[in-house]
């Protein structure tokens, strides 16, 4: 039975699972269905009202992108075409949106640990990322002290 928002009771959305889903109106105003994966924990999945996605494309150009993931047509998934995930897009939908009838399949253990890199890297939580923020920070902090000048100095004068 189909409660008013949408969601069917025995619904379990979990993290890796595969679903089309609206993502919105678009241009002209038509409605954008698009396969999505669920990347947000098992424990936001179950109790909060919007459900984190990363949506995925068919179109391959993109897939060489560091952010990017190529994923596979496989009855596991249940993609009928390979895809990409685009992890510059991570969105955050809410939780109606969600249908039984709408639900393709799950990602496995090994392409969770390339979701996991990727997310890393399209979010800069990865550590060459982190290297290369404080190596910035460095660079700044070195010309901002050879641009100090004394209050009152004259052309370098001190």
């Amino acid at each position: 039975m189909k409660k008013a928002t949408g969601i069917f009771p025995d619904l379990l959305i979990k993290r890796g699972d595969l679903f089309t889903v609206n993502l919105g109106r678009q241009g002209k105003g038509t409605n954008l269905w698009r396969p999505v994966l669920v990347v947000q924990n098992d424990i936001g999945n179950r109790y909060c009202d919007t459900i984190i996605v990363v949506p995925l494309t068919k179109s391959l150009k993109v897939k060489k992108l560091s952010f990017c993931l190529l994923l596979r047509k496989d009855e596991k998934t249940g993609l009928t075409a390979d895809h990409v995930a685009i992890f510059s897009q991570v969105r955050t939908l809410p939780k109606e949106r969600f249908l039984n009838g709408h639900y393709l399949g799950k990602l496995d253990d090994k392409a969770m640990e390339k979701v996991d890199r990727a997310l890393e890297i399209s979010l800069g939580l990865s550590v060459l990322q982190k290297l290369q923020s404080r190596s910035q920070q460095k660079s700044s902090k070195v010309k901002a002290k050879r641009n100090y000048r004394l209050p009152g100095a004259v052309n370098g004068q001190t």
